[in-house]
């Protein structure tokens, strides 16, 4: 017990001081230049995940692309973040879908996958926007 104590109280207790300052140069994996601005400025610039959906209409298994928007956006707010979803046509290439995070691209995956993305389109998110201040 006195060794899990020595290794987890230092971690236990950059991220108490972490979540009572909001501080992020004590949680070196979350330091990012938004963050560290956010921190210094108070100024936010603010992203959002935009789904960049090539859609074909001839091979969209019957898929409208509302339903098809719909989906993506239930399957975001279900992990509590909003998605933009933005269309264009591909002729005959199929239907895939790009998540865009900031500079960050997450994809592309076939329409048939296109949850597997979800998650990491979603951490990389949480990465780069820094939490709500409360």
């Amino acid at each position: 017990m006195i060794l899990i104590t020595v290794i987890v109280l230092p971690t236990a207790g950059a991220l108490l001081y972490y979540y009572l300052s909001n501080d992020p140069t004590v949680r070196p994996l979350g330091i990012t230049q938004q963050s560290l601005q956010a921190f210094e400025t108070g100024d936010v610039q603010a992203f959002e995940i935009v789904a960049l959906v090539s859609f074909d209409d001839r091979r969209s298994g019957g898929v409208s692309r509302r339903v098809f928007a719909t989906s993506l956006m239930n399957a975001f707010r279900a992990k509590g973040v909003n998605v933009r979803v933005a269309f264009k046509d591909t002729g005959a290439a199929g239907t895939w879908v790009t998540y865009q995070i900031g500079p960050s691209t997450v994809g592309p995956f076939p329409q048939s996958r296109a949850a597997d993305g979800i998650s990491a389109a979603v951490e990389a998110y949480r990465m780069t926007v820094p939490p709500p201040h409360e």
